[in-house]
């Protein structure tokens, strides 16, 4: 039976190109003749095309042409034609506006384009964002459906490429985060945009890229059209679309990244990364081929860019960035805004912890390779083959362990947890040979004072006196406090090693988000169907005084609110320079009307509070630095279009829900009661002064003065910017002075404060586990080579009588002691595998060492009364000072972590508290202390702090003391660290600050 009798379907092929068609396909739709037809070529070289875009041949049927009159719009000229119809330059005539004006072709006029054409113009609208063309307005005009826009004075993404050839690399990632933002803004709503490419991407005058042509947008709840319409019209353009995109494929925010992986492909190479003869053969091979790297057409491009232009052009999406956000943090590097160096602090902490990682690591080798660990002592004390092949070993793991991670992944693990990354000078991984040589650098040079003055003969070390084994033992240090005496801020703190690798060690960009407002939900209010002003339907009335009535007006056609304002018939229009204002930092107006019966104006509606509302409560600086920022940009960009207002008052500044300022050039509607009388201009760098006062202080009904001080909180940086803001000589000098603190840490979290709990205890607790570790050593030695240790007691029991502070007390004499060695230990000290062995050279050493040799020397055979004598005396003084039993207890390391953590975190920590207002962990974690007014707690009060943070020891060891002898010793010492740890617990779960901080009175902040 044939197939096409089972699948009458089967067997069906195009009459024009002999393709198969699917069965849901009539014969007059064939998916392949229809794409033939969808796309034009163009020629690019004497055997290949690529595919475009066609341009203009001439004005599609019924669109106007420059010059003409189309409704209220004067045609200026056309800025570009595509599939739906045309986007002019034009001017409204009915307020002076310029705008850019998208008419529908009357050739696509067709229920089904014209829902798609106000769907556009519906989805643009509810996206009010820097990175987003803004729409005023939809209306038909003669039947024709237009939408007019926000007109971007620079051009296109492509017009900028296609004049300049490929963009520098930090402008073209600079451009893509532009991008990424605006895309943002519309995820947040739920809007993929669908047809991403440069065409679509605006320049601004200041340089701002903004999204636009949101015509093939959808919902993200809604599956995704087909890429291909019955009318043959292709829904994107193949060369930017994903793969899932011309398959028909439900879509997600991963497709639109792909479209931004093409975009950025595009600016950096001036081409895309696929082309094809004909549109067919493009779309196989955006189907089917892996996308190159940009780095083969342009050499110079980042290898860390090229990967992550590579991961956004992956086949599946899975594969892909997961989000924008993560997208962001991997092209943030490549920018052109310069990387902040790593401080020294947080590299030595990172050396601290790779060098803490690789101890271990070592330790459990050592464990795992010696039945007795001891004996890769003996090893190292001796010249031998395996010795130095150990130590070879050894080397070439530590250089390999920088090698491999920094040079292939950036960072090795102390740097990854400090979030800290090393790059060469394209900003990316350094590469292998670049990070092998600087771990050559950086690992070699400690070590050689130690081969210099010992050579290959390692057990000469112990042999040595005791001030040149000091010596010795700091000479690593010596030279690391050399490697890094180049390291100055205006270098980006680099070493030696950093120099001659040309490296830098940066800090991973924080990106950190503008904070946006917490708002409560309100049901919408009912509209008034029976009042509308304008096109607009009235929601609510928001205010009425002084002659001026606010509304709440609803735009049915665009499906959003605006702000109107109904004033008196004697009110002049809004002058022709504020109606073009398109910045975020101003209120967009939108229209209005001035006449006998209707005199208002309709601006953008916002969501927000007024800055006075706000006030009520002190803001915290990560939200006020942001709006500064705006107001001072606002301001700057004011002062040199002559658009500044006469009057700067606190009640005409608004904060958007999204965590933005606006300058508004009136009172803030429903904030009549609240507004400031006063009309008298100010300088506008005392506005901003005031502004920053009264947000973070929190004094909105007694408005304080710009020089007032700020008694709150603040990050040490941020104190000082705002004690120099009224210093300031205009609003331009305080946005630049404000842009780098922009990304700095600006509050304490409770993930820092843990981290400093966490400083604290990681010495004390990392000293108990090699205590451990070593006494399990020790055990094993001593159960294999008996005597040693009783040995090494009697040597410093007769060296600690001998010191010159007990001299002169009663003690046994030397004789009585050389004896006791001679006949107990012989067999010690006689046996050369063990007396020379590195373990033996290192414990027992200088005047120890030859004490004992010389009592086996002096007393070659001591009678039986002499050990007697022996015996007697030293028996009861030795037993009290054997200290090797104590020390197998198994509490004895508790107490030994306990002991470190008073005695070299406790009493550091309040020594430091007292004369430098904190130690090295606060240092590190870059953590100050103020007080509540603000102003930098004093050495007391940081001192009383450390005090109150380091006294719940003592009632832990009374607790332990009580509880030991009804519950035992281990229980007791359990019950102590969980009260310790308990009360750190509930520190660091209170917001903002601990329980010490509350008792002292400080606050943690920010360097």
């Amino acid at each position: 039976m044939a197939e096409s009798d089972i699948n009458p379907a089967a067997g069906r092929k195009c009459a024009r190109c002999g393709a198969e068609l699917p069965a849901s396909v009539p014969p007059d739709r064939c998916p392949r003749c229809l794409l033939e037809a969808a796309l034009p070529t163009q020629a690019v070289g004497p055997k290949t095309e690529r595919i475009t875009e066609a341009p203009p041949t001439g004005l599609s049927r019924g669109l106007p042409a420059p010059g003409e009159e189309f409704g209220h719009y004067r045609i200026v000229r056309l800025l570009g034609e595509g599939g739906m119809g045309a986007v002019f330059d034009a001017e409204d005539l009915e307020n002076g506006r310029r705008v850019a004006l998208k008419i529908l072709s009357q050739k696509l006029d067709s229920p089904e384009a014209r829902e798609r054409f106000f769907r556009e113009g519906r989805l643009a609208a509810s996206i009010n964002h820097p990175n987003s063309v803004y729409v005023f307005g939809t209306e038909e005009i003669g039947g024709t459906p237009v939408i007019a826009m926000e007109l971007v004075a620079g051009g296109t993404l492509q017009d900028r490429v296609l004049k300049q050839g490929p963009l520098p690399v930090g402008e073209a990632v600079d451009c893509v985060l532009h991008m990424i933002a605006g895309l943002e803004a519309a995820q947040r709503i739920g809007i993929l945009h669908r047809d991403i490419k440069p065409s679509n991407c605006f320049v601004g005058a200041d340089g701002v890229v903004k999204i636009g042509d949101f015509g093939l947008s959808i919902s993200t709840g809604v599956r995704t059209e087909p890429a291909l319409t019955a009318t043959g019209l292709f829904l994107g353009t193949p060369a930017f679309c994903s793969p899932e995109q011309l398959r028909g494929d439900e879509l997600n925010v991963r497709s639109d990244m792909y479209s931004v992986g093409t975009t950025l492909f595009y600016l950096l190479t001036g081409r895309t990364p696929f082309d094809g003869k004909n549109t067919v053969q493009l779309l196989a091979t955006v189907l089917e081929k892996r996308a190159p790297s940009p780095a083969n057409f342009r050499p110079g491009i980042p290898q860390g860019l090229a990967k992550a232009v590579v991961r956004c052009l992956e086949k599946q999406p899975a594969d892909r960035f997961k989000n924008y956000h993560e997208l962001a943090r991997a092209l943030n590097p490549y920018g052109s805004a310069a990387p902040t160096p790593a401080t020294l602090g947080l590299r030595f902490l990172a050396g601290f912890l790779d060098q803490g990682l690789l101890g271990i690591c070592w330790m459990c080798v050592i464990t795992l390779a010696h039945e007795n660990p001891m004996d890769f002592l003996n090893i190292s004390g001796r010249s031998s083959p395996m010795f130095l092949g150990m130590m070879a070993a050894i080397l070439t793991a530590l250089i390999l362990y920088y090698t491999l991670l920094e040079g292939l992944l950036g960072a090795s693990i102390g740097k990854a947890i400090c979030r800290l990354r090393l790059v060469g000078p394209d900003r990316s991984a350094p590469g292998l040979w670049r990070a092998f040589l600087r771990a050559l650098i950086y690992v070699v040079p400690p070590m050689l004072p130690f081969w210099l003055v010992y050579g290959l003969d390692p057990a000469a070390y112990p042999r040595s006196p005791t001030a040149v084994q000091y010596l010795m033992s700091l000479s690593a240090y010596v030279v690391l406090a050399l490697l890094f005496s180049p390291a100055r801020r205006r270098n980006g703190f680099a070493a030696v090693h950093d120099l001659a690798t040309n490296t830098r060690v940066i800090s991973r960009a924080a990106l950190e988000a503008r904070p946006e407002l917490v708002l409560q939900e309100t049901p919408p209010p009912l509209a008034d169907l029976r009042r509308s002003i304008g096109p607009y339907h009235v929601l609510e009335t928001l205010e009425h005084s002084a002659g001026i009535e606010w509304l709440l007006g609803y735009d049915l056609r665009l499906l959003r609110k605006v702000w109107i304002r109904v004033v008196a018939p004697e009110t002049p229009p809004v002058p022709s320079a504020l109606r073009n204002i398109g910045r975020i930092g101003r209120l967009r107006w939108l229209t209005g009307r001035r006449s006998p019966d209707e005199n208002w104006d309709a601006f953008e509606a916002v969501s927000g509070q007024p800055l006075l509302s706000l006030a009520q409560e002190r803001q915290p600086w990560d939200q006020v630095r942001y709006w500064l920022y705006d107001l001072a940009q606002e301001i700057s960009a004011s002062a040199k279009d002559g658009t500044l207002p006469t009057v700067l008052r606190l009640d005409r500044v608004w904060i958007t829900a999204d965590g933005r300022a606006k300058l508004l050039d009136f009172s803030a509607p429903s904030l009549a009661s609240m507004a400031v009388a006063n009309e008298t201009p100010i300088q506008t760098v005392r506005f901003l002064a005031e502004v920053a006062v009264v947000a973070l202080v929190g004094r909105a009904n007694a408005v304080a003065g710009a020089d007032s001080p700020v008694a709150a909180p603040l990050p040490l940086y941020a104190r000082d910017f705002v004690d120099r803001l009224p210093k300031f000589p205009d609003a331009d000098t305080v946005a630049g002075a404000l842009k780098p603190l922009l990304q700095r840490i600006a509050r304490v979290t409770r993930l820092r404060r843990a981290a400093i709990v966490a400083g604290c205890l990681v010495g004390p607790v990392l000293f108990g586990l090699s205590f451990i570790w070593g006494m399990k050593m020790l055990e094993q030695w001593d159960r294999t080579n008996p005597g040693l240790m009783e040995l090494n007691t009697v040597l410093q029991q007769h060296a600690t009588q001998n010191s010159r502070w007990l001299k002169n007390q009663p003690h046994p004499p030397d004789r009585l002691y050389e004896i006791y060695v001679a006949s107990h230990y012989r067999s010690v000290v006689t046996n050369e595998a063990v007396w020379n062995g590195a373990f033996t050279m290192t414990l027992i050493k200088g005047d120890r060492r030859r004490f004992a040799e010389q009592s086996l020397a002096d007393y070659p055979a001591p009678t039986t009364d002499e050990i007697q004598d022996a015996d007697a005396a030293l028996k009861e003084r030795l037993d009290s000072a054997h200290m090797f039993d104590f020390a197998k207890q198994p509490m004895f390391p508790i107490l030994m972590a306990a002991s470190t953590l008073v005695i070299y975190v406790c009493i550091p920590a309040l020594i430091a508290a007292l004369i430098f207002r904190g130690g090295l962990v606060l240092l590190i974690t870059r953590v100050a202390f103020v007080r509540y007014d603000g102003g930098r707690a004093s050495r007391l009060r940081v001192f009383w702090r450390a005090l109150v943070a380091w006294s719940p020891l003592l009632p832990a060891i009374f607790l332990g003391s009580a509880l030991k002898m009804s519950i035992g010793t281990p229980a007791a010492a359990l019950c102590s660290c969980l009260f310790l740890g308990g009360l750190a617990v509930i520190s660091v779960a209170l917001p903002e600050r601990g329980l010490q901080d509350r008792i002292a009175g400080t606050w943690p902040v920010p360097r």
